[in-house]
């Protein structure tokens, strides 16, 4: 067996390793996610940089008066990260989400991520009140 294969081989079977783990992770906070939902309207959103390894994604779940009632954060530099509970977005009112104002106990990927997830929201609620 030559050297070059070997090396390929290698490089194919981490590779693959690699998607498998990352589907996991995947299917793990999704399963976070749908928990989300008993407390409320669920939207989730993205922030930071995906190359530099700070990208942070963001689930709230608001209620009818437009509080966030539950959230949990997935941010981390491996597959292995997992979903944990975001405290600081708890009982914190979407129009507050929206601004610019700082959050204290979130990253500023966390900020971006959690802006992202209200304007997600929002739009869904424009959608279904104009097609009611």
């Amino acid at each position: 067996m030559s050297p070059g294969f070997v090396i390929i081989a290698a490089l194919v079977a981490g590779w693959l390793v690699q998607i498998f783990f990352t589907y996991r992770q995947s299917m793990a906070f999704n399963d976070d996610v749908r928990r989300l939902r008993a407390s409320g309207a669920v939207s989730v959103g993205v922030g930071g940089n995906r190359y530099k390894g700070r990208r942070s994604f963001v689930g709230i779940a608001v209620d009818e008066a437009g509080v966030v009632r539950d959230a949990i954060t997935l941010s981390g530099l491996t597959t292995f990260a997992r979903a944990r509970p975001l405290p600081g977005l708890f009982d914190v009112k979407v129009s507050v989400l929206r601004g610019d104002r700082d959050i204290p106990h979130l990253s500023s990927s966390q900020r971006v991520a959690a802006r992202q997830a209200v304007e997600l929201y929002d739009a869904a609620r424009t959608t279904v009140r104009a097609t009611v």
